[in-house]
């Protein structure tokens, strides 16, 4: 072992078992734990990113998946006015918000138009960027049709252009794949990453965000129609089948990515982290409002609640998994294993 290593050993920066170092963890994952890196030096940088971008992932997810269901309940023939006005007018706020969230967290408003400038298909944020402006652009069109239709605009010959000339149906459908997109990739947008917890998780990581914006959506419509008292009954019960079927997916597709986490998944149960994932994302967000969505008879009361519970879980999901990602990219341990599907390297193997 060279001097420079035992020195650091000496001086407290690891501990010597049977003559052979010991490794040691993250000190979210073990309090034993004095220093945050391996040889002082972080494997990898984790993301700076402040609170901006879980909420442009909440509300990202809740525009794409009211959009989703209107469309779908649309091209059954299932035409509830309340239900296209609450959906229209939530992607266009949603689509609005989307990217001041974006511009806010990179600090420089050029920094968001230099993202524009050319599309990268490999790029996950170069394709979030392109989805986000045709996906906004689209609904915004379709919402401008929507405050013609409510007089919003007032009963003049500019309404009447509007509503004449925006095909709701075809704008619907052309913005689809793109609002399904903005939904799917912001899992994409992490799991393309070298953060352990986030990686691991690659093939599921998409598919949980979007199970997790549409039942959150779909509870934002609930709350809304419950709440202004609007929506035909049958939209209401429509509504409340399908809130029962993605919370159960959504259920099952956050188990399943525990599975697969594996031993790199800790950081979710951390003590910083647990408050959020399991009383907000688990109890709150998904058993609490499951058990009020298959309890007997459903009442106005209880679908307001259980709206509000999924939205606050589906939000305190998202800041988990933003913030175990912070603690599993400052575990040295955590990366090399995964990084070499083995242990991690000891100190004297740099001899």
């Amino acid at each position: 072992m060279s001097d420079t290593t035992r020195q650091d050993l000496t001086q407290g920066n690891g501990h010597v078992t049977n003559g052979r170092p010991e490794t040691s963890h993250h000190p979210e994952t073990d309090p034993k734990r004095e220093d945050k890196h391996y040889y002082g030096i972080p494997p990898i940088k984790h993301a700076h990113w402040t609170w901006q971008i879980p909420v442009y992932f909440w509300i990202g997810g809740i525009g794409a998946g009211t959009h989703l269901f209107s469309t779908v309940a649309q091209l059954l023939g299932h035409d509830d006015p309340a239900l296209k006005r609450a959906s229209r007018y939530t992607v266009l706020v949603t689509m609005i918000l989307s990217p001041i969230m974006l511009i806010w967290d990179l600090g420089r408003p050029e920094r968001f138009y230099n993202m524009m400038r050319i599309l990268k298909l490999r790029s996950p944020m170069s394709t979030q960027s392109w989805s986000l402006l045709i996906f906004g652009n689209l609904g915004g069109l379709l919402a401008a049709r929507q405050a013609a239709e409510d007089g919003l605009m007032g009963r003049n010959a500019l309404s009447g252009l509007l509503i004449r000339l925006i095909p709701e149906r075809l704008l619907s459908l052309l913005a689809l794949p793109f609002g399904l997109f903005v939904g799917f990739n912001t899992g994409n947008l992490i799991s393309a990453t070298s953060v352990p917890i986030w990686a691991r998780n690659w093939a599921l990581m998409a598919p949980t965000f979007l199970a997790s914006g549409l039942s959150t959506a779909l509870s934002w419509l609930s709350l809304v129609l419950h709440l202004t008292r609007s929506g035909e009954p049958k939209t209401l019960r429509a509504l409340h089948r399908a809130e029962r079927a993605t919370i159960v997916i959504e259920a099952g597709l956050i188990a399943a990515s525990l599975v697969r986490m594996s031993r790199w998944g800790k950081p979710l149960f951390s003590k910083s982290v647990a408050p959020l994932f399991v009383g907000g994302a688990l109890l709150s967000g998904i058993a609490a409002p499951a058990a009020l969505l298959f309890s007997g008879k459903q009442t106005r009361g209880k679908s307001i609640l259980s709206s509000l519970l999924v939205l606050a879980g589906g939000l305190a999901f998202r800041f988990a998994l933003i913030k175990a990602g912070r603690i599993s990219a400052d575990d040295p341990e955590a990366y090399f294993t995964f990084a070499s599907d083995r242990s991690a390297p000891q100190p004297e193997d740099k001899v």
